[in-house]
């Protein structure tokens, strides 16, 4: 058996499957869409429930203990336990950082323009930026061109403060 089941999620699903069968055997493919694992895993499910060697040298599972022995593994928690608290761990912390990912690849502006939108400077903000001491207008058509603009003014600000500053105060007083 793995260290981690990958099957353990959807074991009380794949119980529930296995139930509503009227077969009495249970082989491996069954066991594969039941609890959607891979030939190999659901091999040594069958294994360790107790298959036996059927016809064809195949290996079969009366249903009835099969599904005995899968609500007896997940009744004993242990492993699958902790691989349930794991998993609802991962996804926990990928739903917290799914925000910073998104803005993080989130291109504000070609490659080529990048060095020029790192460098702005308050004397050279785009034509489609208008800075005055009471106010701060923005023209644009598109998504790309207004992350330019407002990358544009957040660099120069960055790289600008004092001269943005003292435009600002001078105009006020």
């Amino acid at each position: 058996m793995p260290l981690k089941p990958s099957y353990c999620r959807d074991l009380p699903q794949g119980i529930e499957t296995l139930a509503a069968s009227s077969s009495e055997w249970v082989g491996r493919k069954d066991i594969e869409i039941a609890l959607r694992v891979s030939k190999t895993v659901a091999w040594r499910l069958m294994r360790h429930c107790g298959g036996v060697l059927g016809p064809g040298n195949t290996l079969l599972c009366r249903r009835q203990s099969l599904i005995q022995k899968l609500n007896q593994l997940l009744a004993d928690g242990g492993k699958i336990e902790y691989e349930v608290r794991r998993r609802e761990r991962l996804v926990a912390y990928l739903e917290n950082i799914r925000p910073q990912v998104i803005a993080s690849r989130t291109k504000v502006v070609p490659d080529q323009d990048a060095l020029a939108l790192v460098n702005s400077r308050f004397a050279s903000l785009p034509p489609n930026i208008a800075l005055t001491a009471e106010s701060l207008h923005i023209d644009f058509h598109g998504t790309e061109e207004f992350l330019a603009a407002i990358g544009a003014v957040i660099y120069a600000l960055n790289n600008d403060y004092e001269a943005v500053n003292r435009f600002i105060e001078a105009k006020i007083r």
